[in-house]
């Protein structure tokens, strides 16, 4: 941030920024604040669908075939970033507590658990995309709100150089120079802010859907495991003792 106002002064803009208006200086802390919120959230959100993106692959290679839900605990230990270990434990929940339900197991259950299960993790899945949409609409809304503050501020700038105009009587660059540049430092920090916001806006809701598309690819492939072990459990040969 010093780095930034120190450019800023030198450049002159800083000058620019000091010797505009209130309406412009209220317009500008406006992005500024927007900006840096912006940027914040995107950041944030970055390293966590990074973290997310990498465990899901790690722990879809660590998964056996077979795997039993009855260890999701297991299977998705050291991947807690990830939403789908997340989801298998989900449906092992549901699994147990059908069971415990049952006062006998027949095959003809199997499929309803397995459904019961995927319904589970489902609902699961829209949870946890709820919780990654988190905060993007703020991106949405500096990116199509900060290009109408920055013409707003410059409408305002120009008004006023039209003002000194007509007040001097003169057109001459001494007269508007400070409402025009007024005006386009307003337009810059507009774009400045809305700019970054919807490119980390588009770049997060497409992680989203890969990661909503993997999460939905998943889920079949866990309810079908129930149901196949559900019935590899019941039709294994019982060891008498």
């Amino acid at each position: 941030m010093t780095v930034v106002c120190t450019v800023l002064l030198k450049s002159g803009v800083g000058d620019i920024i000091l010797g505009a208006g209130i309406v412009a200086k209220l317009v500008l802390a406006i992005l500024i604040v927007l900006s840096i919120i912006s940027w914040a959230i995107a950041i944030d959100k970055f390293r966590a669908f990074r973290k997310c993106t990498r465990h899901g692959k790690q722990f879809l290679s660590a998964l056996p075939r077979d795997f039993s839900i009855f260890e999701a605990s297991r299977h998705g230990r050291g991947f807690e970033e990830s939403n789908l270990p997340h989801l298998m434990v989900e449906g092992a929940t549901s699994v147990e507590k059908d069971l415990a339900a049952l006062s006998s197991v027949e095959e003809s259950h199997a499929r309803t658990i397995a459904e019961s299960a995927k319904s589970a993790m489902e609902r699961a899945a829209l949870d946890q995309i709820d919780g990654m949409e988190r905060n993007l609409g703020f991106l949405a809304t500096t990116a199509s709100v900060s290009p109408f503050l920055g013409l707003f501020g410059t409408v305002w700038g120009v008004m006023n150089s039209f003002l000194s105009m007509g007040q001097m009587g003169s057109a001459s660059l001494t007269v508007v120079g400070s409402g025009v540049a007024e005006a386009l430092i307003t337009t810059v920090f507009g774009l400045g802010a809305a700019i970054p916001a919807l490119v980390a806006y588009n770049y997060l809701v497409n992680s989203i859907r890969r990661e909503r598309s993997q999460m939905d690819s998943f889920i079949p492939r866990v309810s079908e495991g129930i149901e196949k072990e559900i019935l590899r459990e019941l039709n294994a040969p019982k060891v008498s003792v």
